[in-house]
């Protein structure tokens, strides 16, 4: 794991303190555009969405190829709300390049395709959602929805896959009561 990979890790979980003495200890020998994005990755899971993209777009000032998966995500949520559905397609693509764990890309990648009728690759978002973040209910949730909404239509191919669904779901749930599924749009 990189040490980008690593502080970012405390900021997802939630360890600020944690994130801020790696990048503390470590940032020094980071290129700078590297340290702005965790320093980005920081206010992004802080909710600070706006200083976050001052961040990244710093970042990207330094180093205009370089790929930021946080900066792209928001970049293409906005798209999405403004209704700019290929834009918004083209940035959560970017963003699962640059960086294939961050979980959150796939998670409105799938939405998106949902909104598209394109249920058989919302599912295999989902599907690789779940691959990244099993713990997490709404990634089943959203999984076993398109799943259920495919089987109406072919229930032989997706009845297994579907029961399958059902039962990690439900798992899932028991691990992480479900005080808080992700907003669905669909």
């Amino acid at each position: 794991m990189s040490v980008r990979d690593a502080i970012t890790a405390h900021y997802v979980a939630g360890r600020f303190e944690e994130g801020d003495r790696l990048l503390a200890e470590q940032g020094v020998a980071l290129p700078e555009h590297v340290r702005l994005e965790c320093e980005g990755n920081r206010l992004f899971y802080e909710r600070k969405l706006q200083e976050a993209v001052y961040r990244y777009e710093a970042a990207i000032r330094l180093a205009p190829d370089y790929g930021i998966a946080r900066y792209q995500y928001l970049v293409g949520t906005q798209a999405e709300r403004e209704q700019r559905f290929v834009d918004a397609f083209k940035r959560y693509q970017a963003a699962i390049g640059a960086e294939p764990t961050f979980v959150d890309a796939y998670v409105e990648l799938g939405g998106l395709l949902v909104k598209a009728d394109d249920l058989a690759g919302a599912a295999q978002c989902y599907r690789d959602a779940v691959r990244l973040d099993p713990a997490d209910v709404g990634n089943h949730h959203n999984l076993r929805a398109v799943l259920s909404k495919l089987a109406q239509a072919e229930p032989e191919r997706y009845r297994d896959e579907l029961a399958a669904a059902d039962a990690a779901h439900q798992e899932a749930a028991k691990r992480q009561p479900a005080k808080e599924l992700r907003a669905h749009r669909w």
